[in-house]
């Protein structure tokens, strides 16, 4: 059920019978049998209920076509929103809203055949860039507590960009807390360790922690 709803959200314009049974199947050689879809669609829309209007959550728009209600809040579409929003006038409110819907990892337990790593690339990247812009403009408009904020919410989305990192220190010495620096560069160490070809972080990264320790 939450298969068939994440594809539904991911494809606004809905998709096809024969498409639903392609990506619900066991692997692309392996469609899920159109009787077994059906059944899957009914148990989906009891449990979701019924929407405001009264219609079903799950649309069929004819000819073997299904998609979400027009009424369906998706949260990556908000977030795309509200970043492309912050993003291009650097409004710390749109970028604070859109972060405070982060709650980790995107597709945690989407194990599906089918979802694109580039795809789950490509929403990690979108968040880590609204993360380093809010943090930036809170490191200007002096405030480090905040930047500290927006970096560590990047950073449960992908705790391997140095870049945040890199803000969270500068942001930690910006507030006076030098203990702060010194476990923000550990737990660095720590993360780019595990997934850097040579276990060392970019030398951008070190020469940030070595400047603000020099002062």
């Amino acid at each position: 059920q939450s298969q068939l709803i994440v594809a539904l959200a991911l494809n606004r314009d809905g998709l096809s019978n024969r498409q639903l049974r392609v990506l619900l199947g066991a692997d692309s050689g392996h469609p899920k049998p159109a009787d077994s879809l059906r059944q899957l669609i009914a148990r989906t829309r009891r449990a979701l209920g019924q929407a405001g209007d009264g219609r079903e959550w799950i649309e069929h728009l004819g000819h073997g076509h299904y998609a979400l209600h027009p009424d369906t809040r998706v949260d990556w579409r908000e977030f795309e929103t509200l970043t492309a929003e912050g993003i291009s006038s650097a409004g710390a409110g749109p970028l604070t809203e859109a972060l405070n819907m982060i709650r980790g990892q995107p597709f945690t337990g989407c194990y599906y055949w089918w979802l694109e790593p580039a795809m789950v690339e490509a929403v990690t990247a979108r968040i880590v860039a609204a993360a380093e812009t809010l943090a930036e403009l809170s490191l200007a408009g002096r405030d480090p507590a905040a930047a500290v904020r927006a970096a560590r919410i990047g950073l449960t989305a992908d705790p391997s960009a140095e870049q945040l990192w890199r803000i969270m220190m500068r942001a930690e010495h910006a507030a006076g807390n030098l203990a702060g620096v010194r476990e923000a560069w550990g737990r660095c160490l720590d993360v780019v360790s595990e997934v850097a070809a040579d276990g060392q972080p970019d030398s951008a990264t070190s020469a940030v922690y070595d400047e603000l320790l020099a002062r």
